[in-house]
């Protein structure tokens, strides 16, 4: 079973939540604050398969290329650098708060 880890806090973050949950029923959406604290405290979005944790950047591909069809066409976004797409996501995240 699929898992989103959001920070219900933040405005982006909760309709990121809400707009992959009606793309996928069967995925399930979390509180950050349920994760370990060591995952907590990495302040990001978290994605959890049955086989693999994804974090930061990937999280947001994986949970998307996860609902199928054409959002597969994320992937595309794997041609930048990890350094570089998760340096954006951290930009973004940090700022989160500004766009309530």
């Amino acid at each position: 079973m699929n898992k989103v880890y959001v920070d219900h806090n933040c405005s982006i973050c909760s309709t990121y939540g809400d707009w992959i949950s009606k793309h996928d029923t069967e995925l399930v959406i979390e509180s950050q604050e349920m994760l370990s604290k060591q995952e907590y405290e990495l302040d990001t979005l978290v994605f959890k398969t049955d086989s693999k944790n994804y974090y930061y950047s990937d999280a947001v591909i994986m949970s998307i290329a996860s609902l199928g069809g054409f959002y597969k066409f994320i992937y595309v976004l794997k041609i930048f650098p990890k350094k570089i797409r998760d340096a954006v996501y951290r930009v973004l995240s940090k700022n989160r708060y500004l766009f309530n």
